[in-house]
């Protein structure tokens, strides 16, 4: 693994992976023609965006194998009410699913807030796709509330996911736990 911070030229990279992502998590309740189409597009501007005029404090980590790409975590600042800081995507290449990746990068993500001084962390994960909020939970976030968001002009509902213990959950990302 090498982990490094994302920079402008890395958005198509991760637009890809992140529809990449959708396509297969999403699958069932989101508009098939929406992810097969017009979400890789949308990607490739929101993140072409965020990552040449990143807000004060944001980041975004790489986790990289050979020059690939296989995960990235978003963190935003200030951006939920009531958390110091939000995991805005967390995303890992759909075909490394389930091998600690995601788990590792949100842990270093962690890591880098709590050495800012950062005590809390929050993040949304939408109803329909239980195995996010499965795997929030197993690392000791807690429900904090429920919410509407818009993805291809479609309304999801979501779950709000919290942590009050950012040393907790570094101690539950690491893989050896």
């Amino acid at each position: 693994m090498t982990l490094r911070e994302a920079g402008s030229a890395d958005a198509p990279a991760i637009a890809a992976l992140h529809a990449a992502s959708w396509r297969s998590a999403y699958r069932g309740f989101a508009a098939a023609d929406y992810l097969d189409g017009a979400a890789a597009v949308d990607l490739l501007e929101g993140w072409g965006k965020a990552l040449s005029a990143p807000g004060a404090g944001d980041f975004v980590l790489l986790d990289e194998e050979q020059g690939r790409l296989r995960a990235f975590v978003s963190v935003r600042r200030d951006y939920e009410p009531g958390y110091a800081a939000f995991v805005y995507a967390l995303h890992v290449d759909p075909a490394l699913r389930g091998g600690g990746i995601g788990r590792r990068l949100l842990g270093q993500a962690v890591r880098r807030l709590i050495a800012e001084g950062r005590r809390t962390l929050a993040l949304r994960a939408f109803d329909g796709n239980p195995g996010a909020i499965r795997f929030y939970l197993r690392l000791g976030g807690r429900i904090a509330g429920h919410g509407i968001d818009q993805v291809g002009g479609q309304d999801f509902p979501d779950t709000l996911i919290a942590w009050q213990d950012l040393e907790a959950l570094a101690l539950a990302c690491d893989i050896e736990n």
